[in-house]
């Protein structure tokens, strides 16, 4: 029996009940169930403070800073106003434009930086159409998420999944090839949040006025906008995302979106102390005590266990329908408590040489393995995307799951249907 497997689990499930209640800040959960573990001697105690600082991290701050800029400069309430003129002031016109932006640009760039980048955006649409701010940022996190199903480079954890497989000998999927799936997906996801979706969001706005306020630097109605700052903002923004979708190896994301966040200072579009103060650090907090939790899950061997106990209650030869059932959702479970790359990571090789053995099209496991590992909606530490609302909605674990779990269940039937039609078993 592995004890610190164990210990692992007990620690995290402790970690999801104070999720849940809420009795303690989330950041503080994360940072605490970090340290416990690393004073029980699963992680080491240095991987709890570099998992602070990085590329995560790195990225995540950065892209707060690239998204105030938004507000700064007045682009976003430029933004806002042309948008709400084409889809109106209704929360569905709103919520229809918010989720197709978001689906589309994820589909080639970071979700965190399309969150990043469409918060400010989103934020000064509610409030001109005076629809509820919270309301809309779930709705948009996870259309960041789902929406990198439709390109293979649309998720980290997507290309993390192609090179193992690759690695293995097996040919995988060229760059379109993943919105066989992804697409029918995207189109349920819109469907599923202009009708019962919507209906289990939280009523009424949650979100903080004060935060509000202070986040968009609006006050008394005064428009903020500078023609030149504009321009420059917007030329660094652009760069920045053009940059991140190509996503070469001498220029990762997260160097790219700092050395935007620098030349929006140096430029004069914001200034020291407006970029600090676009940066929630409790997010941070949260992030980077989950990166170390979800290392702790890998080296004890806790999420390795979890899925050993899938496969021994599969048997020697397991339906091949149930199978692909079993990735699916025991994927979609570790990501909502590991990083999606994390989750990859661990579970691809283990299913695919598994998939093999028994027969199963491995590509059709690969393509399950990326669709779940970017479902991360039960749960607002599942991913970076989910955090980085949680300031500006003020929202609760509640926000996430309730319409998290309907949406789950649409993306776990709708992949039950369509991979085995484009990739049969």
């Amino acid at each position: 029996m592995n004890i610190e497997a164990i210990i692992t689990l007990v620690v995290l499930a402790i970690m999801v009940l104070f999720f849940v209640t809420e009795k303690i800040p989330l950041a503080v959960v994360s940072i605490t169930g970090a340290l416990v573990l690393a004073s029980l001697g699963i992680i080491d105690k240095s991987v709890v403070f570099t998992s602070m600082g990085g590329s995560t991290i790195i990225l995540l701050g950065s892209m707060m800073i690239l998204g105030s800029a938004l507000f700064h400069t007045g682009i976003a309430e430029k933004l806002s106003i042309g948008i709400t003129k084409l889809t109106g002031k209704s929360e569905n016109g709103i919520m229809i434009a918010t989720v197709i932006v978001a689906l589309l640009l994820s589909s080639i760039a970071s979700g965190l930086g399309v969150v990043a980048m469409m918060l400010p955006i989103v934020m000064a649409m509610s409030m001109n159409a005076k629809v509820s701010v919270s309301r809309q940022l779930i709705p948009l996190s996870f259309a960041a998420s789902i929406g990198g199903n439709l390109t293979l480079a649309g998720a980290a954890s997507n290309v993390s999944a192609a090179g193992l497989i690759e690695d293995m000998g097996i040919s995988f999927l060229s760059f379109f090839e993943l919105g066989k799936v992804g697409l029918p997906l995207c189109v349920l996801f819109l469907i599923y949040f202009l009708t019962i979706g919507k209906k289990m969001l939280t009523k009424g706005d949650s979100s903080d006025p004060e935060y509000i306020k202070e986040y968009t630097q609006k006050s008394d109605g005064n428009s903020n906008f500078s023609p030149v700052k504009a321009a420059i903002a917007s030329c660094i923004l652009v760069a920045v995302l053009i940059a991140m979708a190509i996503d070469h190896d001498s220029f990762p994301m997260y160097f790219v979106a700092a050395v935007g966040a620098v030349l929006l200072i140096l430029t004069g579009c914001m200034t020291e102390k407006e970029s600090i103060k676009a940066i929630d650090w409790p997010t941070l907090f949260i992030v980077g005590g989950m990166s170390a939790v979800s290392q702790a899950m890998t080296d004890s061997g806790a999420g390795a266990m979890i899925a050993d106990g899938v496969v021994s209650i599969l048997g020697d030869n397991p339906n091949k329908l149930i199978f692909l059932f079993l990735v699916l959702l025991l994927t979609v479970l570790l990501t909502n408590m590991m990083m999606n790359t994390s989750t990859v990571l661990l579970v691809t090789p283990l299913f695919i040489p598994i998939a093999v053995t028994l027969g199963i099209n491995p590509v059709a496991v690969g393509v399950a393995i990326c669709v779940a590992a970017s479902s991360p909606f039960l749960t607002p530490v599942g991913s970076g995307t989910n955090t980085l609302i949680i300031k500006p909605g003020n929202l609760s674990f509640r926000d996430f799951f309730v319409p998290g779990i309907g949406l789950t269940a649409v993306v776990l039937i709708g992949s039950m249907v369509f991979i085995p039609i484009f990739w049969p078993l």
